[in-house]
């Protein structure tokens, strides 16, 4: 069989389930194939986006070999070059991976250097060069085989509710590398959306990455004293002074990620108070949007900007 060529991009990133780890424990494995030992045949699989990522691959039932063979290429494959040789091409390097077969059965595997867990390689993923991890069959005999599943992980470092840079992890990209993280504790249990002065600020932004704009917005129309956004604006926490009032969505991120409506085990990981807290996202100029930590839905009616809500600072990385 010649090269056998398989881009899979199987990670997920999803606000409420990004995990790094795989499973644990047995897993039914279906749609295997076969490499024959002696030959040319190989599998690989693209990293789905540039970052640092942990590699876990699943291992079938059937497989069998103590010294299944992985290279690892984080940087792409120099164009022309043929076989890994390990340290001798910093530009594109390369790193050799055996995996035994018979300790991972329906399992999933990690790819690791000298049984150090916390093994990841920094992979990229552009236009001119795509990293990726190959299996492959050269270091087998012909009367051996080497049976393989489709599936590899590409974890990321970060999981939601991890603590981190002074906070919470309540929400990852597609990558997984970069997110945002809440304060782990509320910065006041009632404080006003304004500085007493009701005027339509334009802090439309609504979506996730919009709420640092939002603050400075409404910091630079409303100026001095003690408000909602002001408040976060000032704050220094875990050595770190870019917090800010986050917009609608991302309150309700806060809410479905490690807030009372997560799923166990990160059900109301934040502490959240069951009151309302305030987001950077106006409505108009007497109202602004909140939302009620006790069963969840988004409102903006009684939440006039004068009223005293909940504050919990949020910074990205």
């Amino acid at each position: 069989m010649k090269f056998l060529q398989q881009f899979l991009f199987l990670i997920v990133f999803m606000p409420v389930m990004a995990n790094a780890a795989p499973p644990t424990g047995s897993k039914p494995v279906t749609g295997t194939f076969t490499l024959q030992g002696g030959s040319d045949s190989a599998v690989s699989y693209a990293a789905p986006y540039t970052g640092s990522y942990k590699v876990h691959v699943l291992v079938p039932k059937t497989g069998t070999l103590t010294n299944a063979l992985y290279r690892v290429y984080p940087k792409g494959k120099r164009p022309g070059s043929i076989d890994c040789v390990a340290g001798a091409d910093a530009q594109y390097p390369c790193v050799e991976v055996t995996v035994d077969q018979t300790q991972y059965a329906n399992q999933w595997a990690q790819l690791r250097l000298a049984n150090d867990t916390e093994t990841h390689w920094d992979f990229v993923n552009d236009k001119e060069n795509k990293g990726y991890v190959t299996a492959v069959v050269n270091n087998l005999g012909t009367a051996e085989r080497l049976n393989l599943t489709p599936l590899v992980r590409f974890g990321s470092l970060f999981t939601i509710g991890d603590t981190y840079q002074g906070g919470i992890v309540f929400y990852l990209d597609k990558t997984g590398q970069h997110g945002l993280i809440a304060a782990p504790t509320d910065q006041s249990s009632g404080i006003k959306w304004f500085n007493d002065d009701f005027i339509y600020i334009g802090t439309v932004g609504v979506a996730v990455g919009t709420g640092l704009v939002n603050t400075n917005k409404i910091i630079e129309v409303q100026g001095k004293g003690r408000y909602a956004a002001k408040l976060c604006a000032d704050l220094v926490l875990g050595g770190y002074s870019d917090w800010y009032l986050r917009s609608k969505d991302e309150l309700n991120l806060m809410y479905t990620s490690i807030g009372p409506g997560a799923a166990a085990p990160l059900t109301n990981v934040g502490g959240f108070a069951s009151y309302y807290y305030w987001s950077s996202s106006e409505y108009d100029d007497n109202y602004a949007w909140a939302q009620y930590f006790g069963d969840g839905p988004q409102r903006i009616n009684y939440s006039s900007k004068s009223t005293t809500y909940t504050v919990r600072a949020v910074r990205a990385f």
